[in-house]
């Protein structure tokens, strides 16, 4: 009989499931908004900037705020001040009061704690469903990435041709969701560790990360893969440049990318599980090899948008691959700053992937720009089936081990 998850996960679950729907929405809406009232696009891209370095700024603290703070509390709060940002948002829009400086400052705390928000979910996962299931709950988290990215911003800009305060208002109340689902947590989720120096607390985390070839490993390959698809978007664009039906291409192609995540996610959950990790990682790492090669060789848009779906769908099976190993591995103490010390260096040069492909496009053309990157993917796959081999099953110690398996009594 299928085992389930548990009622803790599926609060957990659904809560934050509404607020990433209501922030993908947020996150259109916000340079939008701007956009309308100054008419300067230059502050519409400040505004998107902005919630970038709260999430950069935001994750290395967040992953000592998951280890020393009980989890349900952290989800609860960050919640709360997720409605109170959007709800104010909302109170200024309608009152025709919004400007620049609040656009900004409200992008920035959403960036902010969106970031808190993830190792929190995190590592309150692992402690509210079995070590065997992992896999199966982080597939279903994937999912509801993919979801969010596509029905966020269906969402926000149908909202935004209707009232840009019903947005605001909207996610608002998504968070409100998210806040009552995590009221309904058990407590005491997990092991907490004791007050320290938030610099010493933090360079535990990414001293276990760079001592694990593993780890060091995983934290590479979500960077280049990170670089990699967020250059896409420009790839897409320079690939239609001259076509009479660009405009449709690009739109078919870019929803190719969220529509191949959300199938990855609902493979990713039997590829972990009956896969081994370094032979799962490498095989899906050179499966987006094989799509960007192809994607560089093929001119129909269908054909373009069906690789592009390729690539995208291997980012799940990596990722769900990766967490699971990562959570076995970690110590419990250690959970939340791992997760996000791999987060902030997956994410810190991430938004660097548009910019490069724009400019190897420019002196190289795109051909050899995809071309490059594929031949850097053959290399990490190449590079993870060593290191995942020899290293993916060694835990932590084996008193890690059983202290993350003796938490699990606080599934409800």
């Amino acid at each position: 009989m299928r085992q389930r998850l548990g009622k803790p996960f599926w609060l957990l679950f659904c809560g934050e499931s509404a607020s990433a729907v209501g922030t993908a929405a947020s996150v259109v809406a916000l340079p939008v908004v701007s956009y309308r009232a100054t008419g300067d696009l230059r502050q519409a891209g400040l505004i998107s900037t902005a919630m970038s370095i709260g999430i950069v700024a935001a994750r290395l603290p967040a992953g000592v705020l998951a280890d020393r703070y009980e989890r349900r509390t952290l989800l609860l709060i960050c919640n709360l001040v997720g409605t109170l940002v959007l709800g104010a948002l909302a109170v200024l829009h309608a009152v025709d009061a919004v400007s620049l400086p609040s656009l900004l400052a409200g992008s920035l705390l959403l960036g902010a704690v969106g970031s808190t928000l993830a190792p929190a979910e995190n590592v309150a996962v692992r402690n509210y469903v079995r070590a065997d299931l992992l896999p199966r709950a982080l597939a279903l988290i994937q999912s509801r990435a993919a979801v969010a990215l596509i029905a966020g911003p269906l969402a926000g800009g149908a909202l935004l041709a209707v009232e840009p305060v019903w947005v605001f208002a909207a996610d608002a109340g998504t968070y409100l969701i998210a806040a009552v689902c995590a009221y309904f947590l058990p407590t005491g989720a997990g092991p907490r560790t004791p007050a320290q120096p938030p610099l010493k607390a933090m360079g535990e985390g990414l001293r276990f990360l760079w001592r694990s070839p593993f780890l060091r490993y995983a934290a590479v390959n979500s960077t280049v893969l990170n670089l990699v698809f967020n250059g896409l978007l420009i790839a897409i664009i320079a690939s239609t440049g001259g076509h009479a039906a660009s405009d449709v291409s690009i739109g078919v192609q870019t929803a190719s990318l969220g529509a191949g995540a959300l199938i990855g996610s609902l493979l990713a959950d039997q590829t972990a599980r009956r896969v081994p990790p370094g032979v799962g990682i490498a095989g899906a790492t050179g499966v987006v090899a094989v799509a960007l090669v192809g994607f560089a060789s093929v001119s129909s848009t269908w054909g373009a948008a069906l690789l592009l779906a390729l690539a995208t769908s291997a980012g799940p099976v990596i990722t769900v691959i990766i967490s699971s190993t990562q959570m076995r591995i970690t110590p419990p103490e250690l959970q939340g700053r791992v997760h996000s010390g791999s987060g902030f260096v997956s994410q810190a040069v991430a938004p660097l992937g548009p910019t490069l492909v724009g400019l190897s496009t420019h002196a190289f053309g795109l051909t050899r720009t995809v071309a490059g990157a594929a031949a850097v993917v053959v290399v990490l796959a190449a590079a993870g089936a060593v290191v995942t081999s020899r290293h993916a099953l060694v835990p932590a110690t084996a008193e890690a081990t059983a202290a993350m398996d003796s938490v699990e009594a606080n599934r409800a």
